[in-house]
């Protein structure tokens, strides 16, 4: 079975690949033309220093060898060093630096010649140390004379050969260009493909799930509760379809179940009102996902996806209504990542709660609403950058959390109005400030008076909301 690729994995895979085909042309060609210039250098080295070993011979050898015979040079320092010696030494050089058999059969004439006339060379020597007269040695000269026409000849030959082997890598280099420009050619044809393969896998694996996903948040809003999204490949994807059907299936039967029994109508309508919070935010996560993705910003994109699978799945909770304190934290630092990711730079929190009440049960999905409330009512009325600051206290009976925003504050006169409505409970009117009175109904639902909810506010400074809710009594059970 295949394994599912997440995001992150997918924009990899693509991204190696059109690695692997930029890098495999530059490196063809620089390994293509390193070489043939490396020939090209060496054949053009061989032709000059042949050419300078022409020189010597037609100019040096005789002339040096001429001196002896007639003793203007000594034969001894002839034998400590002489043109000859050094010309035999020059092609033996350049033998070492050739490696086709003609340039080889071609020097091994010359060296062959040079062989000869070294032989020369002794009887001449041997004939001043014997005392013999010129005109012996000056017909051993007539020879030698001969033979270095013709090393100068086969010395021509095999410049004739070196210019023959570079036009043959000449034409050498031009198959290779027009090979290496047929190649680079098939690999624009393959990252042409791989580009639309790509954009067919993006398309198939991210921008369709997530789609898919906001028909299903519209059908949801729209109260058809039966509408379920097909399981996609991509591994957060997968996570948060997955975390969806799954709320949807629960609101399903949750609603079927408060139609049936009266007895639960005031469970049935928190779960209602939870649900109600559920399409708004799908809408601007997954927009905002979208946005992220067309950016090509797939760190945050994947960070994203993470979050809302995470938030989902706290808010579900299998159904439960009791959540420890930690994980009503985790469900707040979900919602502040997904917030902080969708504004940037103008918003920014911390969560500073103590450790002690971290096992303590809660009542969930009652911190989310205020910090929404502090967000959108408060931060987001202002240029300055905007922060979320939750904070708590351990009483012996109960836990008080404080969220605290810098956004616009309330004037007096709007500070009393709200508290007015908090007072009224369960009547209060949800045509305003929806988050702050639904949790504000639903802690008179659950604990009754020992919770209640505080405002205090500066308009053009910001605002402070302290909840209070009392800690597990012995005797009432808690399904957490």
């Amino acid at each position: 079975m295949k394994a599912n690729l997440s995001i992150k994995q997918i924009i990899a895979k693509s991204n190696k690949l059109m690695l692997i085909l930029a890098i495999i042309p530059l490196l063809s060609s620089i390994i293509l033309y390193s070489r043939q210039i490396y020939v090209y250098q060496r054949t053009f080295t061989n032709i000059e220093e042949a050419n300078m070993i022409v020189g010597k011979v037609d100019q040096e050898v005789l002339e040096e060898m001429w001196d002896v015979v007639f003793g203007i040079r000594s034969v001894k320092s002839y034998q400590i060093g002489n043109v000859l010696s050094d010309v035999q030494f020059d092609i033996n050089q350049i033998k070492s630096n050739t490696s086709s058999p003609t340039e080889i059969g071609a020097l091994n004439v010359a060296i062959s010649i040079i062989d000869t006339i070294k032989d020369y060379e002794k009887k001449i020597l041997d004939n001043i140390e014997a005392g013999d007269s010129v005109t012996a040695n000056e017909e051993i000269m007539n020879d030698v004379d001969s033979l270095t026409r013709l090393l100068i000849d086969r010395l021509k030959d095999f410049v004739s050969v070196e210019i023959n082997v570079a036009s043959i890598r000449h034409r050498e280099m031009i198959r290779s260009l027009i090979l290496l420009t047929a190649l680079e050619f098939l690999i624009i044809l393959l990252i042409i493909y791989s580009v639309k393969k790509n954009k067919q896998t993006i398309h198939e694996k991210i921008e369709q799930p997530i789609y898919q996903l906001i028909t299903m948040a519209e059908e949801l809003a729209h109260g058809n509760l039966s509408f379920r999204a097909d399981i996609p490949d991509t591994v957060e994807l997968d996570m948060l379809t997955k975390s969806l059907n799954q709320m949807a299936e629960d609101l399903h039967h949750l609603l079927e179940e408060n139609a049936l029994k009266q007895y639960y109508l005031a469970q049935s309508e928190v779960r209602v009102l939870q649900a109600q919070i559920t399409p708004h935010f799908i809408y601007n996560s997954l927009d905002t996902i979208i946005s992220l993705i067309d950016q090509k910003q797939y760190p945050l994109a994947s960070d994203m996806t993470y979050a809302l699978s995470d938030f989902f799945r706290i808010s579900l909770s299998k159904g439960k209504d009791w959540i420890f304190v930690e994980r009503e934290l985790k469900h707040i630092s979900d919602y502040l990542t997904i917030l902080k990711i969708r504004y940037g730079e103008m918003l920014t929190f911390s969560i500073d709660i103590n450790q002690e009440i971290l096992n303590e049960p809660i009542l969930k999905m009652i911190l989310q609403p205020l910090i929404e409330n502090a967000v959108y009512h408060g931060t987001k009325l202002v240029r300055r950058i905007g922060h979320i600051q939750v904070t708590s206290q351990n009483n012996p009976t109960n836990m008080t959390f404080m969220i605290e925003d810098n956004g616009i504050g309330m004037t007096p006169e709007r500070l009393s109005e709200v508290q007015q409505e908090l007072n009224k409970g369960i009547d209060s009117d949800f045509s305003t400030g929806y988050g702050l009175y639904n949790v504000n109904k639903r802690l008179l639902l659950y604990y009754g008076k020992e919770a209640s909810i505080k405002i205090k506010s500066t308009h053009n400074q910001g605002t402070i909301t302290i909840l209070t809710v009392p800690k597990k009594k012995e005797g009432i059970p808690y399904y957490v």
